[in-house]
C-alpha cells in the first residue's frame, strides 16, 4: 500500500509567540493560518531567553536575541520552510528555505525615536540591530516587504533586494462603517461629544507626544485606545477588534501623527471603517496617495500647529467622498483575502519538501 507523502513543516519566528497583540506578532499568526490551510504543519517560535545585561551593553544584544529566537528550530529536523521577521533571522538552520519579512527598518525607526532615546541605545540600534537586520535579509531565500517605501529603505540601507511587496491585510468585515450613536452607546461615550481617536502605543515614533497639546482648544476630546493614556484624555485601554471597530465608528476623526510607519494596521483599519483619518505621508501612505491623491486634504505633518489647524478646519472639508474612496481602495487591496492570496502565491514554490534555495526572481514578478 502506497504511503501518503508527509506534510511539509514550517516554523515562523515571532518576537513574542505568546502575545499576538503587536503588529508583527499578529502578522505571524495570520501567516500561520495561511500555511495551515495549505496543508503545512506550522510552529510559531520565539526567544528562548533574553540577552544578558553585558551582551546588551556591549552592543551584542540584538544578534544574541536573534539567535535565541531560532534556538527551537535549530533543534528540529525535516523543516521545509522558515519565516523570519525584522532582525530575527540569524541562526536559522542552514539548507532550509527561508522567507524574511521586513516590517520596516531599524535605521528609520531609530531616527524617528531619536529624541526619546539615550545616545547609547541609538548606537546599539543603529549598529547592532541594523547590522543584524541586514544580515537576516541577505541570507534569506526570499525577501518580502510590507510596503514599497520599506523596500526602498531595505535597499538603501542594507543593499538587500526585495522579492515581493505584500502590504498588510485586515478583516474588512469587522473594520467597516458602523452607526456612530450605537457605537458610542456600547463604549459608554456621551452622544454629544466630539472625539478624536488615537490608537497605538505611547511612542515618539507614533507621534503620541504631540497629541494632548495638538487637540487642546480644538473642540475635540482626545480618546486613546492602547496600553497607556495621558493626563486629561479618555483612555479606552487595549480593545479587542470588535470594540476597536466601535471606537473608530464612535469618533469624529482618527488622529495618527506618526513620524515613521511601514504599513500601519491602524491606518488600514481607520480607512476601512470610513472615518476621516488625519495622518502623515509615511510608509504605505505614499502608495495610497498615488492611487487616491485627493486624500492629501487630510494629511498632516507631525507638528502640533499643523495638527491643530487641520482639526479646526475639518468641519469645512467634505470628508465623506474621501472616506468612501479610501475604503474602496482598502477593500480592493488590503483585505485579508487579498493578503492571503499574495502570500499563497509566494509560498507555492516552497510546497515541495525538496526545495532548498531557489534562484531569486525579480521584484517585479512578485510585487503586488
Amino acid at each position: 500500500m502506497r504511503r501518503a507523502a508527509p506534510m511539509p513543516r514550517a516554523a515562523i519566528v515571532s518576537p513574542d509567540p505568546s502575545n499576538p497583540a503587536g503588529g508583527v506578532e499578529w502578522v505571524c499568526t495570520l501567516l500561520a493560518g495561511v500555511l495551515d490551510r495549505q496543508g503545512w504543519l506550522v510552529d510559531i517560535v520565539g526567544p528562548q531567553r533574553q540577552p544578558s545585561r553585558w551582551q546588551s551593553r556591549l552592543g551584542f544584544g540584538y544578534p544574541a536575541l536573534s539567535r535565541y529566537s531560532t534556538e527551537a528550530i535549530r533543534a528540529q529536523r525535516q523543516l521545509d520552510l522558515v519565516v523570519t521577521n525584522g532582525f530575527l533571522g540569524l541562526g536559522s538552520p542552514r539548507g532550509v528555505p527561508r522567507v524574511h519579512l521586513y516590517h520596516g527598518t531599524m535605521v528609520s525607526a531609530t531616527k524617528a525615536e531619536a529624541g526619546s532615546l539615550p545616545v547609547r541605545e541609538r548606537v546599539r540600534r543603529t549598529v547592532g540591530a541594523s547590522l543584524t537586520e541586514a544580515l537576516a535579509g541577505r541570507t534569506a531565500t526570499r525577501v518580502v516587504c510590507v510596503s514599497e517605501a520599506v523596500a526602498e529603505e531595505v535597499h538603501r540601507y542594507y543593499r538587500v533586494r526585495c522579492d515581493a511587496v505584500i502590504p498588510n491585510g485586515i478583516d474588512t468585515d469587522v473594520f467597516a462603517p458602523r452607526d456612530m450613536q450605537q457605537a458610542r452607546t456600547r463604549l459608554g461615550l456621551p452622544q454629544d461629544g466630539r472625539y478624536a481617536l488615537f490608537v497605538g502605543r505611547s511612542e515618539r515614533r507614533k507621534g503620541s507626544d504631540l497629541l494632548v497639546e495638538a487637540v487642546r482648544d480644538t473642540g475635540y476630546e482626545l480618546l486613546i485606545a492602547g496600553s497607556s493614556g495621558a493626563p486629561g484624555v479618555r483612555h479606552l485601554g487595549i480593545l479587542a477588534p470588535d470594540a476597536l471597530a466601535d471606537a473608530y465608528a464612535a469618533s469624529d476623526c482618527v488622529l495618527f501623527p506618526s513620524r515613521y510607519e511601514a504599513c500601519s494596521l491602524v491606518v488600514l483599519e481607520a480607512l476601512a471603517c470610513g472615518r476621516p483619518l488625519l495622518t502623515t505621508r509615511v510608509g504605505w501612505m505614499k502608495t495610497f496617495l498615488r492611487a487616491v491623491p485627493q486624500y492629501e486634504a487630510l494629511c498632516i505633518e507631525p507638528r502640533v500647529g499643523d495638527i491643530s489647524a487641520r482639526l479646526r478646519a475639518l468641519e469645512d472639508i467634505d470628508s465623506a467622498p474621501l472616506a468612501a474612496d479610501a475604503r474602496a481602495f482598502v477593500l480592493e487591496n488590503n483585505s485579508l483575502e487579498r493578503w492571503s492570496e499574495h502570500w499563497r502565491g509566494l509560498l507555492e514554490e516552497f510546497e515541495s519538501p525538496t526545495v532548498t534555495r531557489a534562484p531569486r526572481r525579480s521584484r517585479s514578478s512578485l510585487s503586488s
